[in-house]
């Protein structure tokens, strides 16, 4: 089974790396006198609050999840463990129990130390993106900037170098497809004879090359990288499908890299990007190709709209003669699920879902098994989203799962035991809606059986085969504790560990708080946390500072242990906070009801909720002093600073907004088109940060980064027309070489901690901190 998650696409998924900073360098936390509203900040402050960035906070911590790297179709895996003496790599077979190292370390480090001419201490062994090849049989990682192959039997080791054009590789291993001069050619593997496929493709109508992420170019230095061409073969090899891009109408955009690192003169990346209710964008029309005698059909279905980066992805059925494809409408009123005849390109709706205002694309998840020639389809006519279970062939379709909480996503298949596992929220009483458990359902349908009873947050991942799974379970004040669980009933087999986090603690910070409160209308319930600094002190006067983005795709606050470090605001509240996130209505997680007031009206839905959140928790806690209540995001949460300031200035004095989308109609239309419509108007007007600039109140400190391939930096700059325009004052920092996620520029994290204690803090900014650059990812 291939598994195919759609949607969190925008990135705010922060992958935590292991820090440079060390537990001894964290300063003790200091007493401090209590009774007054107005303590002196602690001049270590800065060091603490360094200590717990997400990029750094992994060094206090061990162990905080286990990552199953599944192999092959059974229920054998291999994770990265963290001990006190360094990093191993240890292999599990689920069936037997047996653990052993994945290979040689002592060899390895000996092997790598040689071949960098550098000693490797043991405590700091990390080998970054480890993966197997199972073609080859062979791990590929990255050690010392340096890519590395290692096959376990003989404990060979081998450096990659430069970019090598092989092309896709057929399932049988006969074939290779590759692209030249924007053309495709098929390769014979055993004899090297190449037979021309194509012979009308440009620059502006390149095949099997998708729309390119600027992001991409950048890294490799060209507008026009070298890419391994976009296809996919059938499991039998006979046929393969891809695509021709046309970008002649599409919209272009150019960013100007300032300061190369090489001291060159500045570089401009030129790069198509569709705006919002675009008339004209890039297209695709796909094609599928017989290897044999290299003749190709056309796709039958109108070409694709890009509305953001990439092509069209397709799913073969298990026997190469038909593949699927899911597409949705402009505005996002309707997601169809196609049926590919390969040999004719005829397609045909297998399935379809509408709306009068929106499908969910972002929280839709399809996964097909091939097996049994079956797709599980969320959908949520009935308010909630479930599993429906398609027929590959005729489309009928079956409810697997119903009432009122939500279907997650498919975690895997037992075929053997014929049922299928699902991840859920919101379906015990008396627990967070959000926390995630796994169920199992019969295949032809019936009761569920809940796997995981812990009242806690459980992060899955199921056995290809699905007869095991490895559960993160925790919460955000309870530590991870990852086992091996049998998929039958829950049971679990083994230990896989348990999150350290004994020298976070040991350094005086605590774990955060969930809550439980209500909204503005007096009865939904809506859920945060709250975070308090090392040296809290409930007799003293703190302000706030909420980490807010209410995009409706959506949840902000953390469910799990390991989640909870992604986020800055704890770095935020070691400087004399309270930190706050909530999730107000407008947001993902729940039912269709909590989510559709976002529809359309991105601009105010949720705030009063917010509001009304920190305000309840400041009559829980005095210590918070809801006079001085500050904001900070990005991206939409960036869009959602400048609506607070101007929208609810009474309550928020003080914003940071980081790579805001201020105005729907310069960001990408893929977004923005789900949860705004594709049709330009004046409900555009209303919701645009633009359009509200002149009422801003308050202090606001913009940024964006000069190289941001989300959101293009002209979404802030217009706002700073505006702002200018209306003769409001504010900060503003473009920060070169930065993207989108510009929590990556320890510059800019700096300047956000000295403009909230500027603004609303009890001490003065420390001149000339610097925080130490962060480890690559």
């Amino acid at each position: 089974m291939r598994g195919r998650v759609r949607g969190r696409s925008i990135a705010l998924l922060l992958l935590l790396s292991t820090a440079a900073c060390s537990t001894a360098a964290i300063p003790p936390v200091a007493t401090v006198q209590s009774g007054t509203a107005a303590q002196k900040l602690d001049s270590r402050s800065y060091e603490r609050a360094e200590a717990v960035l997400p990029q750094n906070v992994r060094s206090l911590i061990r162990q905080i999840s286990v990552r199953p790297q599944w192999i092959g179709e059974g229920a054998t895996f291999w994770f990265e463990r963290e001990r006190e003496a360094g990093r191993d790599y240890v292999r599990v077979d689920a069936a037997t129990g047996e653990s052993k190292p994945l290979f040689d370390h002592e060899a390895l480090i000996a092997a790598l130390a040689q071949a960098t001419g550098s000693q490797i201490e043991r405590t700091r062994f990390k080998l970054d993106g480890l993966r197997y090849d199972e073609k080859d049989k062979r791990f590929g990682f990255t050690f010392a900037e340096r890519q590395w192959t290692l096959d376990p039997e003989t404990g060979a080791l081998n450096e990659k170098t430069g970019y090598e054009a092989k092309g896709v590789l057929s399932p049988d291993g006969a074939w290779r497809v590759v692209v030249r001069g924007h053309d495709l050619y098929l390769v014979s593997v055993k004899t090297g004879a190449e037979k021309r496929l194509t012979r009308d493709g440009s620059a502006t109508r390149p095949y099997a090359r998708p729309v390119v992420n600027v992001k991409t170019m950048i890294a490799k230095g060209s507008s026009a990288p070298e890419l391994e061409p976009d296809i996919s073969w059938s499991p039998d090899s006979r046929r393969f499908v891809t695509y021709r891009m046309d970008l002649t109408r599409a919209r272009h955009l150019s960013l100007v890299q300032s300061t190369p690192a090489d001291g060159s003169p500045p570089r401009v990346f030129d790069y198509a990007y569709p705006f919002t209710g675009d008339g004209e964008t890039a297209t695709a029309t796909s094609l599928i190709f017989d290897a044999a005698s290299g003749k190709s059909v056309t796709v039958e279905m109108p070409a694709e709209e890009m509305l953001y980066y990439g092509g069209p992805w397709f799913e073969w059925n298990k026997a190469g003669d038909a593949l699927f494809r899911q597409i949705q409408t402009r505005g996002y009123k309707a997601m169809r699920l196609l049926r590919i005849d390969a040999a004719t390109g005829k397609a045909r709706v297998l399935a379809e879902d509408r709306s009068d205002t929106y499908v969910d694309y972002y929280g839709h998840f399809w996964d097909y098994d091939k097996a049994s020639d079956t797709h599980f389809w969320t959908a949520d006519p009935t308010g909630y989203a479930h599993v429906y279970a398609i027929d590959g062939t005729s489309g009928a379709r079956r409810q697997l799962t119903s009432g009122e909480w939500r279907a997650r996503s498919v975690a895997g298949v037992d075929r053997e035991g014929r049922a299928l596992l699902i991840v859920g929220s919101g379906r015990e009483a008396g627990r967070d809606p959000y926390l995630r458990s796994l169920y199992r359902v019969a295949l032809d349908g019936g009761a569920l059986t809940p796997l995981t009873p812990e009242p806690l947050d459980h992060d899955v991942s199921v056995s290809p085969d699905g007869r095991f799974f490895v559960d993160n379970m925790s919460l955000i004040n309870q530590p991870t504790r990852s086992v091996l669980r049998r998929a039958s009933d829950g049971e679990i087999v083994m230990e896989l560990g348990r999150a350290d986090a004994s020298a976070y603690l040991a350094a005086g910070y605590s774990f955060p708080e969930p809550f439980e409160t209500v909204a503005a209308d007096g009865k939904t319930p809506i859920y945060g946390a709250i975070w308090r600094p090392a040296d809290f002190d409930p007799k003293r006067k703190y302000p706030v500072i909420e980490d807010i983005y209410t995009g409706p795709h959506y949840v902000m606050t953390p469910k799990s242990f390991e989640a909870s470090f992604r986020t800055s605001v704890n770095s935020m509240a070691q400087l004399g906070f309270f930190g706050v996130t909530i999730d107000g209505r407008g947001t993902w997680g729940r039912s269709r009801a909590f989510q559709q007031p976002a529809y359309q009206n991105l601009h105010l839905v949720g705030l009063d909720d917010h509001v009304a959140g920190i305000k309840a928790m400041g009559t829980r806690y005095p210590s918070m002093d809801l006079d001085r209540v500050g904001i900070f995001g990005f991206s939409a949460g960036g869009y959602d600073v400048m609506r607070a300031l101007t929208r609810r200035p009474d309550f928020y004095k003080a914003g940071v907004s980081a790579s805001g989308n201020h105005d729907n109609r310069l960001d990408k239309a893929v977004w923005n088109e789900q949860w705004m419509g594709s049709d330009l108007g004046s409900i555009y007007d209303e919701n645009s940060n633009v359009t509200w600039a002149k009422a801003l109140q308050g202090r606001l400190f913009l940024a964006h980064g000069e190289l941001d391939e989300n959101v293009p930096p002209a979404a802030t700059l217009r706002l700073v027309d505006a702002l200018i325009a209306a003769n409001k004052d504010f900060e503003f920092l473009i920060v070169p070489n930065a993207d989108h996620f510009l929590d990556d520029s320890p510059y800019f994290q700096r300047r956000r901690w000295d403009f909230f204690l500027r603004t609303l803090g009890d001490g003065e900014p420390r001149a000339g901190y610097r925080i130490k650059p962060f480890a690559r990812k």
